[in-house]
């Protein structure tokens, strides 16, 4: 790395005196106590953090999707809501918002309308529940505009730790 030092006399034209400055910064951190460091720092940190693919509020648009693309796919349902084999993923839909929400969906796929599955806002309720908002988006045929259904699905943990899907409502 080169500074310039630009010195003038008075009433004269500046002299350029270059000054070459080893990069002390960049020794360092290529040191391998460095590196150590560095990496410890940036695994406890992914650690400390909960990671979006494996918070249990990313379940929520996949059920919804699956739900609208698949119904007839039970055992694929109750993986994703992790129900037991006595359940049934149409019980989880609570509310008559949520079933009319449902079945339009599955008619506008039916038309080749594409469907886009986005997790919203979600909002925990103790360390036992949460709730997650789930806006289904489409383009409305023949006119430049999007349509929207929202759901809000709420999920609580299990007696064994384990995360599942306990409602379905509307939220139109």
């Amino acid at each position: 790395m080169h500074f310039v030092r630009i010195t003038q006399r008075p009433f004269e034209a500046p002299d350029l005196v270059y000054i070459k400055v080893m990069d002390r910064r960049r020794n360092e951190r290529s040191s391998p106590e460095f590196r150590r460091f560095a990496g410890f720092w940036l695994v406890s940190i992914l650690v400390a953090c909960e990671p979006m693919w494996a918070a249990p509020e990313a379940r929520a648009p996949d059920f919804i999707e699956a739900l609208v693309t698949s119904p007839a796919e039970k055992e694929q349902l109750r993986d994703i809501a992790n129900l037991a084999s006595e359940h049934y993923p149409e019980e989880m839909l609570d509310d008559l918002s949520a079933r009319i929400g449902l079945d339009y969906l599955r008619a506008m796929q039916a038309r080749g309308v594409p469907l886009k599955f986005v997790q919203g806002e979600s909002r925990r309720l103790g360390d036992a529940r949460r709730t997650v908002k789930v806006h289904v988006t489409y383009l409305q045929p023949g006119t430049p505009t999007m349509g929207e259904v929202r759901f809000l699905v709420r999920i609580e943990k299990t007696g064994h730790g384990r995360w599942h899907i306990a409602r379905v409502t509307g939220d139109n």
